[in-house]
């Protein structure tokens, strides 16, 4: 379920599903509560079950919503036109903007941290959703290879495996500096500072993955430069 275009007509399910995720957003998994769901239809507590089977479906689909609009914003920022992935300055804004994000959506990292690693459906459909993020970065990565480097033919059953676990790689590193970012033991002017962390992050993934598909495909040893990453040729 994607979020609701404003004076769309919800089912009662939907708006079951809606409020739990603005809960979850707004107080994290201690904050989504059937009490909580029912104030907010204006129903008693037992009327949510007419919508929903229980909780942990509730929760499941709230957790997929909130960690979708995670992804949504996370192809906004990488797939900028402005964007130029060959500028460190503009790796370092997008950087920034991903622990601003991180910060305006502190709660919806707790849900990806406390539940992904769950059994059943919740673990299930965060984990899915998070693949889809993954996928994403997969994306990004091999366009930006191929641009860079002119390959062009097609990648076999290895290289895209290789692929996919460098995106998977980079996504955890985004999701742990995002936590350390949210932590209440850093002042807010080291929010700076996890950005760089982050920008750091980012350009070693970039360098480990061109070094492997490089090597994967035959191509040449890159130039790397330990602040920007990949020197072009």
């Amino acid at each position: 379920m994607s979020e609701p275009k404003p004076g769309t007509l919800l089912s009662r399910r939907d708006q079951a599903i809606a409020h739990a995720a603005d809960l979850l957003r707004k107080g994290g998994p201690a904050a989504l509560t059937s009490v909580a769901v029912a104030e907010r239809m204006g129903v008693t507590q037992p009327a949510v079950y007419r919508h929903v089977r229980n909780m942990e479906e509730l929760s499941a689909l709230a957790a997929e919503v909130v960690v979708a609009d995670l992804n949504r914003s996370l192809r906004e920022l990488m797939f900028d036109p402005n964007m130029d992935w060959e500028e460190i300055d503009d790796v370092s804004r997008l950087c920034r903007d991903l622990i601003d994000q991180a910060v305006r959506n502190q709660q919806s990292f707790e849900v990806v941290a406390r539940w992904r690693f769950v059994d059943g459906r919740l673990g299930t459909g965060i984990r899915r959703v998070i693949e889809e993020g993954c996928g994403l970065i997969a994306v990004l990565l091999e366009s930006r290879w191929r641009i860079e480097f002119g390959y062009e033919a097609p990648l076999g059953k290895h290289e895209h495996e290789a692929v996919a676990a460098h995106a998977r790689a980079i996504h955890d590193d985004w999701h742990a500096v995002a936590r350390l970012a949210c932590s209440p033991s850093l002042a807010p002017l080291e929010l700076a500072d996890a950005a760089v962390i982050m920008r750091h992050r980012v350009v070693a993934g970039w360098a480990s993955f061109v070094i492997d598909m490089n090597e994967r495909v035959g191509l040449p040893f890159p130039r790397i430069d330990l602040e920007q990453g990949i020197i072009p040729d």
